[in-house]
């Protein structure tokens, strides 16, 4: 073995030769920067050309020339984070540039003075500007419900003790019941509730939803196949409907603000002593807690002095500006971005309108297995393994807090047991079945209204399904299979990059994409399936790699549990994927049925969002 210096090349602009330093000699110290402020790059188009690779932003319009290995390492700085920081960062991801953090810190000084970097501060500046005040009317507020009587009847005697329901403008019970005895029971529920209750219950079961059908396809007879599409369950068999009890909701909300609620949850408020009130901005993704049983919580989590229904209504529909007023916080201050996605927060101003907010859930966490445990951050991880029980408790009790430690402003539209709608701006409908359909819906709104933001509060409702729901203790798998969310991907790949591209011509976009995915030949369909789906597992694979490398020495267990996901993820990423692996395809249909079952719906998806305006605009005469 040759006894040699190895050589490793720093990380340069120019398209120089490349400077070379020698392993082992003592590295730069970094040097100060002038001021502490965030950047984040800009996305970019990277163009090989005549002397190197010319970097174009695609929102700030600067551009670059430099070397090929300068446009891979930029796309790790896509967040808010000092110069230092990011250098620091880089420096720790790619060894090949031999731990010189000057030369990364000096290289990223010159991308910034291009102009392909915004500041954290700049985004501050607009979000700060003075906004008048917005006047928020009543909401008003849905419980939606499958085959759930006993659920439903415990609601609703929790919101009898704990609701200020002489607040709410009017109550819905959206009845989704398969069994007539379920729906029976619910109707009468309703009944002896309206007996009690300062405001009414409407119960809006299949009678009331066929007569709804009714009244819509008489008054827009051409749109009558996206009526059916959004809201008859007869269009989609023994399917889950999840998404099309959230239509009704906003066919019967439009123009108000509503808060729309599971059935197995209880109407109260609960959070940890000592939850911080000011606000943060983030990408949305949530924190946990574990706990051996029910009693761990309970001992834990205070009731607050407002009810679920209040709570959401206090910012939704408000600007952000209100809204950071609303919890004290002088406005939006640089470090409340750090470690937050430039891409998720570029268009953030005053008049950003809160359309929807979330709240964290105590209990069973709602998702419909433990495949989550991995996208936890870091810290996240240390607390559960150190928990009574560790691994094997977040695996198999499913009793654990899930949300967010902070009022934390996001653009990311997830699975909340209670949400508010603004469905005073035009929001889109949602996907009528399967699972997902709320971060579909999430994905959408973005697209067509890119300047609105979600809003998490730190409180939290207590979920208690009426049903048992076992973790599984080996471990579910998180090799993704497709679904609603590569629909999801599918469509967010056009979003107009500037903002100022009107919600008509969004519409159009989305529509003409879904189109486009019900015209594509079985094997282009297939391809881009595939090429979806590919993606996802790379990014789980990403996540899992991430989570050991900064826990997977902490647990022996945790380190294996990541270990056989991680090959599981690898294996999937060798072989070609199925249209057949997509959840809840019976195991007996061919892949041609299954390519035409996906066109049918993307056309009919399509035609309902043209049909969509149509249909707000007749929803208040029914």
């Amino acid at each position: 073995m040759s006894d040699e210096p190895k050589v490793s090349y720093s990380f340069q602009m120019n398209t120089g030769a490349p400077q070379s330093r020698t392993e082992g000699a003592p590295a730069q110290p970094v040097r100060q920067e002038a001021d502490q402020m965030l950047y984040a790059v800009d996305d970019f188009e990277s163009l090989s050309v005549a002397g190197g690779t010319l970097l174009v932003g695609k929102h700030t319009g600067a551009q670059l020339l430099s070397q090929p290995q300068v446009a891979m390492v930029l796309q790790h700085c896509l967040e808010f984070r000092t110069l230092g920081e990011h250098a620091q960062r880089l420096t720790a991801l790619f060894p090949q540039l031999g731990g010189n953090v000057n030369d990364a810190l000096r290289v990223l000084g010159l991308v910034k003075d291009s102009g392909l970097m915004i500041s954290a501060g700049s985004i501050c500046e607009r979000v700060n500007q003075s906004v008048s005040t917005n006047a928020v009317d009543r909401t008003k507020s849905f419980i939606i419900t499958c085959d759930r009587p006993a659920a439903v009847a415990r609601l609703l005697e929790s919101l009898l003790h704990n609701g200020k329901l002489a607040q709410q403008k009017q109550l819905y019970l959206i009845d989704d019941s398969r069994q007539a005895e379920n729906a029976r029971h619910n109707r009468e529920a309703v009944e002896q509730f309206n007996l009690v209750s300062p405001s009414t219950l409407a119960y809006i079961g299949p009678e009331e939803q066929a007569d709804l059908i009714t009244k819509l396809c008489a008054a827009l007879p051409e749109d009558e196949p996206a009526v059916r599409f959004l809201f008859s369950r007869e269009e989609w068999g023994g399917q889950k409907t999840y998404g099309r009890s959230r239509n009704l909701c906003l066919l019967l909300s439009v123009g108000e603000r509503a808060v729309i609620l599971d059935d197995d949850v209880l109407a109260m408020a609960v959070a940890r002593p000592g939850t911080e009130n000011a606000p943060v901005v983030a990408d949305g993704m949530r924190s946990a807690e574990f706990y051996q049983d029910m009693t761990g919580w309970q001992r834990q989590w205070q009731p607050l002095d407002f009810d679920p229904l209040a709570g959401h209504g206090r910012c939704l529909g408000q600007s952000l500006a209100q809204a950071l007023a609303e919890f004290g916080s002088e406005g939006l201050q640089p470090g409340q971005l750090a470690g937050a996605s430039l891409s998720l927060f570029r268009d953030l101003h005053a008049e950003s309108s809160v359309l929807v907010t979330q709240s964290g859930a105590v209990g069973d966490p709602g998702t419909t297995n433990n495949a989550w445990l991995p996208n936890l951050g870091s810290d996240n991880v240390r607390s559960m393994l150190a928990s009574e029980g560790g691994l094997h408790t977040a695996l198999t009790t499913r009793q654990c807090w899930v949300g967010q430690p902070r009022n934390t402003v996001t653009k990311r539209a997830v699975m909340s047991q209670v949400t508010g709608l603004d469905n005073r701006a035009e929001l889109p409908p949602y996907f009528p079945a399967l699972r997902g359909e709320d971060q579909l819906f999430g994905i959408m709104l973005d697209f067509l209204i890119p300047d609105s933001v979600v809003l998490e509060y730190a409180w939290s409702v207590p979920h208690l399904p009426v049903e048992n729901r076992a973790g599984n203790p080996q471990g579910d798998s998180v090799v993704p299979k497709g679904g609603l969310q590569l629909l999801g991907s599918w469509l967010g790949e056009f979003k107009p990059f500037d903002a100022s591209v009107d919600y008509d011509t969004r519409m159009d976009l989305l529509a003409a994409r879904l189109d486009t995915l019900a015209q594509l030949s079985p094997s282009g369909l297939v391809a881009r399936y595939r090429a979806l789906l590919t993606r996802a597992q790379g990014f789980a694979l990403q996540t899992l790699n991430d989570r050991l490398a900064d826990t997977g020495t902490l647990d022996a267990n945790w380190k294996g549990y990541l270990e056989n996901n991680a090959r599981a993820c690898v294996a999937a990423l060798q072989q070609p994927a199925a249209l057949a692996d997509i959840p809840d395809v019976p195991d007996d249909v061919d892949e041609s049925a299954i390519v035409q079952v996906i066109q049918t719906r993307a056309a009919g998806f399509a035609t309902a969002l043209r049909a969509w305006r149509r249909i707000r605009e007749v929803a208040p005469t029914l």
